[in-house]
């Protein structure tokens, strides 16, 4: 075992190899910036990545003029199927590239070596709201890695002004994509370059291929531009206004409010109402006044803010900013200030905003005093974007450091396992090429990297500094006690597991912007002051106003209009959101369908549906019910029927095949599905590669590839739930485990065609359940275990698990970027070759109450509400909210679809759920859900063998089964 593992290692070395740090420094503006390296990735072809390209040029001049071409300036389309159009959206000689595929190739005369940005004037053609996802290759070859998988962001505008409730409550405006062209260069996803890629040219003809990986776009313009880095210090600027003669300006100071910015770069970068505080402009105790944007949607590096700003005057002038920064604890917030596109110098590319837990004002400058701006008269946009600032080389170093430390942690599970044999020698320094040298080295790197974060932040005790320290406590007892290295596997791994936790942490730099003023240099901002005495009358205004009734509701019912009453069991913000819709949508929505009004009263509890039907309180139809509630409920006679409205079948095509089935009751049906779950199968690119395995197929192959896995100290993941709770017996018994899902591939069922019978009994039931526990008892795959964390590290690079972690590792697992993929689950083969990938699915459904009034009114709102429509309109807006990580599971497919899936992968997550066979819900079934975790566990203790843990379950089942259908018969 020890001589695979050696070889195997070898492999793993072999795809990552340490080069160089770069470090940004000073620049003066005509060469491009650089340093020595250390520790830079080069991939297998010999490629750098972008920190080491930079550094190969760092001899190079800056560009210091621009090259500019036409969309319609292009040399060559290879299989683009582009159309030039002469005038387009107010820009000519546009290219509309709709054909989401091939490259177009532009020819750029430089007319010496230099080193430039690369902008691009465009516009997203489709409704989608995935990033523009395209690469760029100059004279045929990707410069470097990354830029073969560039992004653009899709903007954002708000549909509206801004919404109000019946009560006076603001809300923010509603979110769609912009219609226009916007010119931006190509920057670093990442933001560990604070600045724009540079690309370095030198003298003669080149040619720029721009490759699309998936939307459909219009091109205006490319171009070749001076960088951003080489714009002059404030020094320098200064100088410059003195010769000029430039003076203050003499007019009035502008106020810019926060919540007004135009243009945004994501959905989420909405206003939002700040109602703790009366220096927050406009201020209300009494109502939720939109008076401020940012907070926690605005963290992450290039998330960029626009406002349009009209100067008087020609003149100088100064700025400050109204902010909040209670985030970044001890820290600060960075952002990159520009001006009509242009960074006007170098200290504006690096903002700090310090920690303060209350709204404080930043006037931009110096200990000097405050940084001057020579404005125009006329229209100016002013931006702030995100940036990692002066931490952008302590991110990339920490980084490169989180994947060294996560690739020699592999290597040792490789030899020892995760829990390693203390009684046996493992000699990790003599299995491990270069083992203590890794370790010193990861101990050097923690010290700079501890010493440069604790000068930039001033702060001894940061918490990303204790974190790498205790790191380095670890690696140097290992480097110490090299024979019982081994020891310590379980400390590494935790260890590992908080410094790569930081490198979603440092990327975030949440702000919140209440105003910001732009005032003649000479003169004074006129940020409002708040004394004490209005403080503690405006607190106790706000405490007494907390006990209102109009606290409470979301809703009001209009006087002259039908009413709704509707029970919902979520978050505030949810439920808000709904309420939105349901005022600017559903109220037109249903006049125009019924001819007359219909009201809504939404009302958020904390109580299920049955409480309300026991104290004769229910409403008329409830949202997201339990899967095995709609039946359940159906059977004592609680629930409306749906298929007596004559649309019915019509808005049943909104979903999958089989997804009304759970809520078939006799000849009815009593809900229609409004989440819908499903498993996918996740697995690591890069120990994939490493160890030559191939994505499995059928589960003959995934299990193989288990084997390779655990003859490496790896394993698999499968899904299984643990019934602890009446709860999640609810969740039905296909969305617990796989069982139902092998079942089914096999072509068994789990109930008769009557489905007044359990067929757990069934010789087909006998084989998916052995086939099923064989997994956990002969194969060693572990029933409990954390997926996420254990597939982060590499522990467990193969798991089928719930779509809804394709978010979480997006969105929380940034070391592991482009390093995992998704796949079909596997399925069993047939006799003509076929793969049987069918998998059970899991859901709620919205139902309409028997004794409702107003049933007719409530299937018109259940219509809208799981339209494809409002589904991706509440998404946006809860996702707006909320994050990417908070995208609800919609039951409707086109709804799904337009959800900013990566193009590569949507494919895939739509071929899966048109394998999702649902499993029918019948009175009883719960304890059918009961009675197959009881067998399972029955053989996992090896208390009993697969048959007659199964056998005596099933019959257990049917009892129950049988007991309900004579109850509920009568």
């Amino acid at each position: 075992l020890q001589i695979v593992s050696v070889v195997l290692t070898a492999v793993l070395l072999l795809s990552v190899m340490s080069v160089s740090v770069f470090a940004v420094e000073e620049n003066d503006g005509n060469t491009a910036t650089g340093s020595t390296v250390e520790n830079t990735v080069v991939s297998d072809s010999g490629e750098f990545d972008y920190i080491a390209y930079k550094a190969t040029n760092a001899g190079l001049p800056m560009a210091d003029e621009n090259i500019v071409l036409s969309g319609s300036d292009f040399s060559s389309a290879n299989d683009s199927e582009v159309v030039v159009k002469e005038e387009y959206e107010g820009e000519k000689n546009v290219i509309v590239w709709e054909s989401q595929k091939g490259s177009v190739d532009y020819i750029f005369n430089v007319p010496k070596d230099a080193v430039y940005n690369i902008r691009v004037k465009y516009m997203a053609l489709d409704s989608s709201e995935r990033e523009l996802d395209f690469g760029v290759k100059i004279d045929g070859e990707y410069p470097f890695v990354g830029s073969e998988a560039l992004e653009l962001p899709r903007m954002w505008v708000d549909a509206t002004e801004m919404r109000q409730d019946d009560y006076g409550n603001q809300f923010a405006a509603e979110q769609i994509p912009y219609k226009g062209f916007t010119e931006k260069a190509l920057y670093d996803i990442t933001g560990a370059s604070v600045y724009p890629f540079e690309f370095a040219f030198t003298a003669g003809t080149h040619t720029l291929t721009i490759v699309t990986n998936s939307e459909s776009w219009a091109i205006a313009s490319v171009a070749l531009c001076i960088p951003d880095s080489a714009a002059p210090t404030y020094s320098q600027l200064k100088d410059k206004y003195a010769a000029s003669g430039y003076k203050p300006a003499t007019a009035q100071p502008l106020v810019i409010e926060g919540e007004s910015a135009w243009l945004k770069s994501t959905r989420s970068l909405i206003a939002y109402a700040d109602n703790s505080s009366p220096r927050v402009e406009p201020a209300s105790s009494t109502k939720s006044l939109i008076n401020y944007i940012g907070s926690t949607n605005w963290k992450l590096p290039n998330e960029e803010l626009t406002w349009t700003i009209d100067v008087p005057e020609d003149g100088l002038y100064k700025l400050g900013i109204m902010y909040k920064q209670d985030q970044v604890l001890n820290g600060f917030s960075y952002r990159h200030l520009k001006i009509d596109g242009e960074t006007p110098f170098q200290e504006c590319s690096n903002i700090r905003f310090p920690y303060s837990v209350s709204w404080e004002y930043l006037q931009f400058g110096d200990d000097n005093g405050a940084y001057e701006f020579y404005l125009t008269k006329g229209t100016h946009q002013l931006s702030l974007a995100g940036t990692l600032g002066e931490l952008a080389p302590s991110y990339y170093d920490l980084k490169n450091l989180a994947s060294d430390i996560g690739s020699l942690y592999l290597e040792i599970v490789m030899i020892t396992g995760e829990s390693p044999d203390a009684n046996r020698d493992y000699d990790l320094h003599l299995t491990i090429p270069n083992f203590l040298e890794r370790l010193q080295d990861f101990v050097a790197r923690i010290d700079e990297l501890c010493n440069r974060i604790t000068t930039l932040t001033g702060q001894k005790g940061n918490s990303l500094v204790a974190s790498l320290r205790n790191a380095k406590l670890i690696f140097e007892s290992m480097h110490r006690e090299m024979y019982t290295a081994h020891e310590y596997v379980n400390e590494y791994y935790t260890q590992y597991t908080s410094v790569s936790s930081w490198l979603y942490s440092m990327q975030e730099m949440a702000l919140s912007v209440d105003q910001i003023q732009i005032v003649p240099s000479d003169s004074n901002f006129n940020f409002k002051k708040v004394g004490f005495f209005e403080n503690i009358g405006f607190g106790i205004q706000r405490f007494l106003i907390s006990f209102s009734d109009s606290y409470s509701r979301i809703s009001v019912v209009k006087e002259d209009s039908v009413s709704i009453r509707i029970w919902v069991n979520w978050g505030r913000d949810q439920a808000q959101v709904l309420n939105n819709l349901i005022n600017e949508s559903f109220t037109t929505y249903a006049e125009e369908e019924l001819g007359y009004p219909v009201s809504v009263n939404l009302e958020l509890v904390n109580a299920d549906i049955i409480k309300g039907m026991l104290s004769n309180n229910a409403p008329d139809l409830s949202l997201h019910l339990a899967r095995s509630q709609p039946v359940n409920l159906a059977m004592r006679g609680a629930l409306a029927d749906l298929t007596q409205f004559e649309d019915y079948e019509s808005v049943l095509d909104r979903f999958g095949d089989t997804a009304s089935i759970p809520y078939e009751y006799g000849d009815g049906v009593y809900a229609l599905p409004d989440q819908q779950s499903f498993y996918l199968m996740f697995y690591r690119t890069d120990i994939f590669e490493t160890l030559g395995l191939e994505i499995p197929n059928t589960w003959e192959e995934f299990l193989a590839t288990t084997a390779v896995l655990q003859r490496n100290n790896m394993n698999a993941s499968l899904p299984y739930t643990k019934i602890t709770t009446a709860g999640t017996v609810n969740t039905g018994v296909g969305g617990l485990n796989l069982f139902c899902s092998i079942l089914m591939q096999q072509g068994g069922s789990i109930y008769n065609d009557a489905r007044n019978v359990c067929l757990l009994d069934s010789p087909i039931s006998l084989s998916a359940f052995s086939f099923w526990t064989d997994m956990y008892t002969k194969y060693k795959i572990p029933v409990e275990a954390s997926f996420y964390n254990r597939f982060r590290v590499g522990t467990m690079p193969l798991g089928i698990q719930t779509y809804t972690n394709y978010t979480t590792l997006a969105e929380a697992a940034p070391e592991i970027t482009n390093r995992w993929g998704i796949a079909l689950i596997p399925g069993t083969q047939k006799e003509d070759g076929t793969i049987d990938r069918t998998i059970s699915g899991s859901g709620t459904g919205c139902s309409i109450l028997e004794d409702s009034k107003v049933k007719l009114e409530a299937w018109t709102f259940l219509k809208w509400w799981t339209s494809a429509e409002i589904q991706s309109r509440y998404n946006t807006n809860v996702e707006s909210i909320l994050g990417t990580i908070s995208r609800i599971t919609t039951a409707n497919l086109e709804a799904f679809e337009n959800m900013t899936w990566e193009r590569k992968d949507l494919q895939i997550l739509l071929d899966q759920r048109d394998w999702i066979v649902e499993v029918p819900e019948v009175p009883g079934s719960y304890y059918v859900s009961r009675s197959v975790d009881q067998a399972f566990w029955n053989v996992i203790n090896s208390v009993s063998a697969p048959k007659d843990a199964l056998s005596r379950w099933g019959v257990e089942a049917n009892s129950e089964i049988e007991r309900k259908i004579a109850e509920y018969s009568k």
